[in-house]
């Protein structure tokens, strides 16, 4: 009995490697039907073909093509199959390049599942060329059994007639299908491409110099050679894998019978050789830089390829409410600089940072002229020591993030004691200004060169809570400057500044602003450029001042108004502007409302149960 148990444990290891293998691998069995529009085409003759030929061919996921709503809901409710699409017409309308799966062995990740225009507006429907618009729909399913998930694009190409429309196409397809392809999911492409073997379409999608994400024909995977016909004599119909050898092919076929369309559908039996369990969240440690793709959970975005400095992928096609959490481990409470690196095609965008679910600020994003014009924005961020969860939450998209870095400033307390004056040079922290000689009383240096965006910070010691007198020493040329206060990244007030008609025509404005007691960080953030700034100084107010300004508090709870673009509320809100005839015309969940598009005039704004009147000039 002895000399038999390292056989039996030779073959239990064995077993158990053969089992770990097994079960890292995804097998699938894809199909392509191209089912044949119903117009003049004998669908009534041909429909119980092709629901037969579903029900016998049993197929995982299935990319038809050409099918309109009534044959797709004819087919689905023969079959059995869950479906996903749009019409190429948008919405229910024209023809679609609908999806079939298996409801009941994989989920839809409805997140990062979609349909797009083979256009260069691929969000409206629309078209490269020809007479009809095309689409493409894709999928991200996840095996219920093992939690392993796949995506797979399907697409119908312009007529064989327009060879340029059918290439933007696929380089187009081969783009959004490179967002998608990251380590842990494989994806596939079913479709009617118009393109045969020889195709200049073709060889490109296999071997393209710029092609991102070359592919395999998985028929030809199994059959290198040999005529092969999907319909019309030649071979329109593929089903595409990346070319990559995690990715195999074990046998592919074409159904001839019975005949259900003017193209044969083609089927595959494919294996994807996961080479590693998909990654465990990682908690990552503050100070540090954490990729934008190394998120713990999301919602809506996607990931695409980038050409920044380091390359790997960004984060892109940000929408509204679209998030990313990532958790982090705080080594200490501070006060961290918040470098964002983004790029953009609009001077619009904006994030909201949440940490373990609490508002924290609202980031707005420069714009950058370029999806992959990348540049750094400074801000800052109060974190505790600790276990947290850190959301970035898009209100307004078009904008890519590649990393951001949470590190501590490299400087040591600024002894800055409130009341008391501050010369602006003295900050702790600034991105993007410069200093100069100022001709103001008592010389020195002055801030200058300051652009939107551009911040001062000062570490602060308030010496009781109160409201004080704010008196901000500016110089202007030509035009009014604006900047918010922050007290601990919270905009306190929002300051219009004066035009002093000469860079060195100094003028100080005098505003009031509450400061709690104890330490704290100012920071100056420019809002509107064209000032210099010598010097700042808190001095406490009279308590006639203070009962001035906390009357104003209490009526208005949202400032400047009237304003001429933003509006900031002392907290966030749920917020709604509507016009004077009832019209809803900009809303949103902010502490900020950016309503630069709004036209001159008197606006109601809807906050907390409340509506107040808005003047825009």
């Amino acid at each position: 009995m002895k000399t038999n148990k390292p056989k039996l444990l030779i073959l239990l290891v064995i077993f158990c490697k053969i089992t770990i293998l097994a079960s890292q691998n995804l097998n699938l069995k894809i199909m392509s039907f191209n089912v044949q529009q119903p117009y003049s085409t004998n669908w009534d003759g041909r429909k119980a073909n092709a629901a037969y030929i579903i029900n016998t061919t049993q197929a995982d996921i299935i990319g038809t093509q050409e099918a309109v709503n009534y044959q797709r809901d004819y087919l689905i409710q023969q079959t059995g199959y869950a479906w996903f699409g749009i019409g190429r017409d948008g919405g229910d309308n024209g023809e679609g390049s609908w999806i079939f799966y298996k409801g009941d062995k994989y989920n839809l990740d409805t997140a990062n599942s979609g349909n797009f225009w083979l256009s260069d507006t691929p969000n409206t429907p629309s078209r490269f060329g020809g007479a009809y618009n095309r689409i493409c729909t894709y999928v991200h399913l996840i095996e219920k059994s093992s939690g392993k998930g796949f995506y797979l694009f399907n697409a119908h190409f312009p007529t064989p007639d327009l060879p340029n429309e059918r290439l933007k196409s696929m380089k187009l397809l081969a783009q959004r299908m490179a967002n998608r392809a990251i380590q842990s999911d494989p994806v596939y492409l079913t479709g009617d491409f118009n393109s045969n073997e020889g195709d200049s379409v073709t060889l490109w999608m296999k071997n393209g110099s710029d092609n991102p994400i070359k592919c395999r024909d998985t028929y030809r995977d199994v059959f290198p050679s040999g005529n092969v016909d999907t319909g019309f004599g030649t071979k329109f119909d593929y089903i595409y894998c990346v070319n990559n050898s995690n990715y195999s092919s074990q046998n592919s076929w074409v159904i001839k019978t019975p005949v259900a369309s003017d193209h044969f559908p083609i089927v595959a039996q494919v294996q994807y050789a996961f080479q590693n369990n998909p990654p465990l969240p990682v908690t990552h440690n503050i100070p540090g830089t954490i990729e934008a793709e190394q998120y713990a959970s999301q919602f809506g975005t996607q990931l695409e390829n980038t050409t920044d400095s380091g390359l790997g992928q960004n984060v892109g096609y940000l929408e509204p409410n679209d998030w990313m959490d990532y958790n982090v481990n705080i080594s200490a409470t501070d006060n961290y600089t918040f470098e964002l690196r983004i790029a953009s095609m609009s001077a619009n965008g904006q994030l909201n940072v949440f940490v373990d679910g609490q508002y924290n600020q609202t980031l707005s994003m420069p714009l950058t002229n370029g999806w992959q014009n990348w540049e750094t924005i400074i801000k800052s961020i109060n974190l505790s020591s600790g276990l947290h969860t850190v959301r970035l939450e898009v209100v307004t998209g078009g904008f890519n993030l590649n990393w951001f870095k949470l590190t501590k400033p490299n400087f040591p307390p600024s002894g800055l004691v409130i009341p008391g004056k501050i010369e602006a040079e003295n900050y702790s922290f600034s991105y993007g200004i410069q200093l100069e000689d100022t001709s103001d009383a008592g010389g020195g240096k002055n801030v200058g060169y300051l652009d939107v965006n551009d911040i001062l910070e000062y570490n602060v010691t308030v010496a009781t809570s109160n409201n004080y007198s704010f008196d901000i020493r500016v110089a202007s040329l030509s035009s009014s400057g604006r900047i918010n206060v922050l007290v601990d990244n919270q905009i306190k007030k929002t300051i219009d500044l004066p035009i002093t008609n000469g860079w060195q025509n100094w003028q100080t404005l005098t505003e009031i602003i509450y400061l709690p007691q104890g330490a704290h960080t100012i920071k100056l953030e420019v809002v509107r450029a064209g000032f210099n700034l010598n010097w700042f100084h808190f001095t406490a107010a009279s308590n006639v001042r203070q009962s001035l300004v906390s009357n104003e508090k209490s009526l208005n709870s949202f400032y400047p108004n009237p304003t001429t673009d933003f509006i900031y509320f002392n907290q966030e809100y749920q917020w709604i502007v509507y016009d004077l005839t009832g019209k809803e015309v900009a809303k949103g969940r902010s502490q900020i409302a950016d309503l630069s598009r709004l036209d001159e005039g008197i606006y109601m704004v809807h906050f907390k149960g409340e509506r107040k009147k808005l003047i825009i000039n």
